[in-house]
């Protein structure tokens, strides 16, 4: 076959050594890619994990190589030979796996030996590519004589990473053969069939290379510019030194970008989560929720999360329905973000005063996630399951989503322990008689901030509160309580009440108990920034894996932070009604787990009704905001064009009172469309 011929510029970067090294590792990372995670990727996600790891080892791959092609130089604007690139490397291969092995046991203890063992592993995996590319050159070349093409390089490049990565697969395929397959049904990509699903997928592949491509290549030219400009103003070329200065001057900038991004992102955010939803649109006006008569929190200033929660309280009728039994109606309570630690705590206290909350024979305090979010069905399990004899009250740190709140966890906790404080300063004031048991609570990055008020004192310190035992849901990685807890669980739990379990139902009972449910797939507990190079301690020998686990899967630095990234996405995935136990969705536990940590009881047949009500309501709301969203879109867009045409209109009173003018037969469908959607609703709307 004849190759065409190419521009010299383009030729120059396909046989450009470095270029060829990033190349060949970057093709060595295509197998890793598609390794199985905690949970299946769908195909546009793996096409995404394959573009962006095969785009960071090709970074790694021309780096390390330029790097190496310098030292081998020896003095500055010499270019080192084949023979001396030949023997950088041998060393760099042989060095670099013998180190290599000796680190891997110990790749997990730290991030000083991580960090050695990847540069270990980026060494030989890069003196192996350049050993490869250089022979090639020599063998082709100058041996044979052939003139340098895309055939003798970028094609034969290929080539070599392809075995490369093949390798990495018979070893994966050997490892599964030899330790077994955790749920094998369980894929790596799913739905990843036919012809559309491969072409989307590749689609998406080579846009993500050639988009962070983009950014590299742009940092570069700017790296180079600024270098230039140093040149000039100094009258002398600064080497070495003015590229390094230059690409951290390109990095600051891109940082500090980034940082503004976000920041757009949170107030924006922000500000989306500040907007009345449709299906919530005026404040409750149950006697026993914040935001109703008797409570002096704005329903404006509790965010989206806030109003659902207080319009979606459980009735006395609605839990008497489920249980059976006779019941009151419970409190929500709801503290809004406030100037100071203390007036918030003066808020919780006040708001349960007025709603009758220090009546009640148990108090939850939420911690929510940054959004301000508690589970609906967690809370409503607790109200069954005390048929209405509880008070939940949730102290909001932040109204931003948990991955934009991660910086406001510690403000969290220490509000999470000023309620507590003085809800437990409060309740010690009442008769011995009359007093409410004290519990907390919290899912996701709510139980990071619940569980890290024990994190000076440990459990001790939760008693000195008189938190009686607590409930924590989908523990994330980054809690200092859970990491201390895992490393020497007695420094945090002497008397060993703080417990574990993936499946509440397998724990015995037991009074003070404060129970951490975490599912064994769950990647918000498992992941870790420092995945990027440290091995994480659930990555051990397949014997020592937790359960759901891949046993076959190894760890690969980048490899594995990215296919851990994808799982994060697809822990949160969770349908309406539909409750399972897997990655980061614990309703399925809501009922059980409640029973197990704070000593409630059911008969069998009221726990079953319990979960299907559970259910039940939970879809029931999700067909409700998904009606009032889409109406109220579909009515402003009428109202919009018909102003355009000036058409006469008439007036049609709306739920929250407010009035749209609208022609005759517009009337009657939204109308009937209001009648359908209030049946829906049925005796399970909002109570009053």
């Amino acid at each position: 076959m004849r190759w065409p011929k190419l521009p010299d510029s383009i030729r120059s970067f396909t046989t450009d050594p470095a270029v060829r090294v990033g190349i060949l590792q970057a093709t060595s990372s295509i197998a890793p890619a598609y390794s199985r995670g905690l949970l299946p990727r769908t195909p546009s996600q793996q096409a995404a994990v394959v573009g962006v790891t095969a785009t960071a080892y090709y970074a790694v791959g021309a780096t390390f190589w330029s790097g190496l092609s310098s030292v081998m130089a020896g003095t500055p604007g010499h270019r080192a030979g084949q023979k001396a690139l030949l023997a950088g490397a041998a060393v760099a291969g042989v060095a670099g796996f013998v180190a290599e092995r000796k680190l891997r046991p110990r790749s997990g203890d730290n991030l000083a030996f991580a960090a050695a063992w990847t540069t270990s592993r980026f060494m030989a995996t890069t003196g192996l590519a350049g050993g490869l590319v250089t022979a090639g050159d020599v063998l082709l070349h100058r041996t044979v004589g052939m003139r340098p093409s895309i055939a003798t390089t970028l094609a034969l490049d290929i080539a070599g990473g392809t075995a490369m990565a093949a390798g990495s697969l018979a070893r994966g395929i050997s490892r599964a053969h030899k330790y077994g397959m955790i749920e094998p049904d369980r894929a790596a990509v799913r739905h990843l069939h036919g012809p559309k699903a491969y072409v989307t997928a590749g689609a998406i592949s080579v846009g993500t290379v050639a988009g962070i491509a983009g950014v590299a290549v742009a940092e570069q030219t700017a790296a180079r510019g600024i270098d230039a400009a140093f040149t000039k103003l100094a009258r002398t070329d600064l080497g070495e030194a003015g590229i390094y200065l230059s690409h951290c001057i390109t990095g600051a900038a891109l940082s500090a970008a980034a940082i503004a991004a976000l920041n757009k992102v949170r107030q924006r955010t922000q500000r989306v989560g500040d907007v009345v939803e449709p299906a919530y649109p005026s404040p409750p006006t149950s006697q026993h929720v914040s935001c109703g008569p008797r409570s002096q929190v704005d329903f404006d200033a509790i965010g989206k999360e806030g109003r659902r929660f207080v319009l979606m309280a459980l009735a006395a009728p609605q839990i008497s329905s489920v249980m059976d039994e006779d019941a009151i109606n419970p409190v929500r309570v709801v503290v809004p973000p406030q100037e100071s630690l203390e007036a918030a705590a003066q808020t919780a206290v006040n708001e349960l005063e007025s709603l009758g909350g220090f009546d009640k024979s148990v108090i939850v305090v939420a911690a929510p996630t940054g959004v301000g979010y508690v589970s609906y069905v967690v809370t409503e399990a607790m109200e069954y399951l005390t048929r209405g004899d509880c008070a939940t009250v949730v102290p909001q740190y932040a109204l931003l989503p948990s991955a934009l709140a991660l910086n406001r966890t510690q403000d969290g906790t220490r509000l999470q322990t000023a309620v507590l404080e003085a809800i437990s300063a409060r309740v010690r004031a009442m008769p011995t008689s009359r007093r409410p048991r004290i519990v907390q609570f919290g899912e996701s990055l709510g139980a990071q901030v619940a569980l890290d008020v024990a994190a000076g004192a440990g459990i001790p310190g939760l008693d000195a509160l008189d938190v009686d035992s607590g409930l924590y849901l989908g523990v994330p990685f980054r809690s200092s309580t859970w990491l201390t807890w895992r490393h020497d669980p007695g420094e945090i739990d002497p008397d060993g009440r703080l417990v574990l379990a993936a499946d509440p139902l397998l724990i015995p009972d037991a009074p003070g108990m404060h129970l951490m449910v975490v599912h064994d797939d769950d990647p918000v507990n498992k992941f870790s920034y420092s995945m990027v190079i440290k091995r994480p301690w659930w990555f051990g020998e397949p014997s020592t894996r937790p359960p759901k686990v891949p046993r076959e899967t190894l760890f690969r630095p980048i490899v594995s932070l990215v296919i851990a990234l994808a799982d994060l996405m697809n822990g949160m995935n969770q349908k309406p009604g539909h409750f399972t136990r897997t990655g980061h969705d614990y309703r399925v536990d809501a009922r059980a787990a409640r029973q197990k940590s704070f000593n409630l009881s059911s008969t069998v047949e009221q726990a079953d009704r319990i979960e299907q009500a559970l259910r039940d309501r939970e879809q029931m709301w999700a067909q409700t905001r998904l009606v009032a969203k889409t109406a109220a879109k579909a009515v402003a867009s009428i109202q919009r064009t018909l102003n355009r045409w000036g058409e006469s209109t008439v007036s049609l009173r709306l739920a929250d009172g407010g009035e749209l003018d609208l022609p005759p037969q517009i009337t009657t469908l939204m109308q009937n469309l209001g009648r359908t959607a209030v049946g829906r609703l049925g005796s399970s709307g909002p109570a009053s």
